[in-house]
């Protein structure tokens, strides 16, 4: 999700009618508009019990309402259950179902104000390796935050009076609460003044300059996101220079997800087709024993943030390291590993 705000205002030829004088004072910044809080989805290992008969996930969503990261007990808004298929009798009984999980990507509407994420679990009653509309037994969707108000600033010139003397110009700002990209009266927060001197010629002020720029994945946004620079155009020459710049702020995306649906046969490498990701790292298979494989992640993610899903109960995935997936792959006849697998779908869940 990107925010682009564009505030550019030129005190052109400032104090330029007036006769000597010093410069007038500058004008103040305009107020940031507040970033969307962002939405938070966690994953919970649920044993067996009520909710899940042979045990699976539990998944919270909710709003981050005091901008901790973390989805406290009380911003929880939905809670759904993904659970494991029921095994099969002893003997010569056949295996329990699979359960499925799929991610598509939501535009925005009624279930997401600004688009996001539906994710969808369910048994593969038909054993065909696809959660097919009628098999869909939980929905929940990861939702992007709302964007930020703009911050807006206006110049009018001041007649001469009581707030200025000799003339010079009224400076307002505000936030773009209708968001019409007008700073309404109703609107107005601060209101300064730049009167002229009494006197002889004063000199042009320095125009405010903002640059906007996409902001990658990194410290400052662990989803990537926007930059906003902020600064006084010193030199002259219409763009914000890195020397110029006096303030940054950032606005970020929200939670970030990385599905893929992997297949292996023979004793061929896996290969997974992603299905979303926009985490920004791909994931690289290699075969190291029949029915063990690793997945190398690139870049690294952050471990302590980060969950791996698989939604077939004969696949175990385990985080070996900050760039590392183990995948494990069961015999369904026997306690050992085997190769050949279709259509598992692998999910990296980063909770920031």
């Amino acid at each position: 999700m990107r925010n682009y705000f564009i505030v550019f205002f030129s005190f052109c030829a400032l104090l330029c009618s007036c006769k000597k004088g010093v410069t007038g004072k500058r004008g103040e910044d305009g107020t940031d508009g507040a970033n969307g809080k962002n939405s938070l989805i966690d994953f919970v290992t649920e044993p067996s019990g009520a909710n899940c008969a042979n045990g699976g996930y539990k998944v919270l969503s909710g709003i981050d309402q005091n901008g901790n990261g973390t989805l406290d007990a009380g911003e929880v808004q939905v809670t759904k259950y993904l659970c494991n298929g029921d095994n099969g009798n002893g003997g010569s009984g056949s295996n329990g179902k699979n359960s499925l999980i799929s991610f598509v990507t939501e535009g925005a509407g009624t279930n997401c104000a600004k688009g996001g994420y539906k994710v969808t679990s369910g048994v593969d009653a038909n054993g065909n390796n696809v959660l097919d509309a009628a098999e869909v037994q939980n929905t929940a969707y990861i939702c992007n935050g709302n964007e930020g108000l703009t911050s807006l600033s206006s110049v009018v010139a001041e007649p001469t009076g009581t707030h200025c003397p000799n003339g010079g110009f009224k400076v307002t700002t505000g936030l773009d609460v209708n968001r019409n990209n007008v700073l309404d009266n109703s609107e107005v927060q601060g209101t300064q003044y730049i009167c002229n001197a009494s006197g002889g010629n004063g000199t042009d002020g320095f125009n405010s300059l903002v640059d906007v720029a996409p902001e990658p994945i990194g410290n400052n946004c662990a989803g990537g996101g926007t930059r906003i620079n902020y600064g006084m155009d010193l030199n002259r020459n219409s763009v914000l220079d890195q020397a110029e710049i006096s303030r940054t702020s950032y606005i970020c995306n929200a939670n970030r997800v990385y599905a893929s649906v992997v297949s292996q046969t023979g004793v061929t490498a896996p290969v997974g087709i992603p299905l979303v990701n926009n985490l920004g790292v791909t994931v690289t298979w290699t075969r190291i024993a029949a029915g063990r494989y690793t997945g190398t992640i690139s870049p690294a993610i952050n471990l302590a943030k980060t969950l791996v899903l698989s939604n077939n109960t004969n696949v175990t995935t385990t985080l070996t390291s900050n760039n590392s997936i183990l995948l494990e792959n069961v015999c369904t006849s026997a306690s050992t590993y085997c190769d050949g697998f279709v259509n598992v779908t692998v999910g990296l869940l980063v909770v920031d």
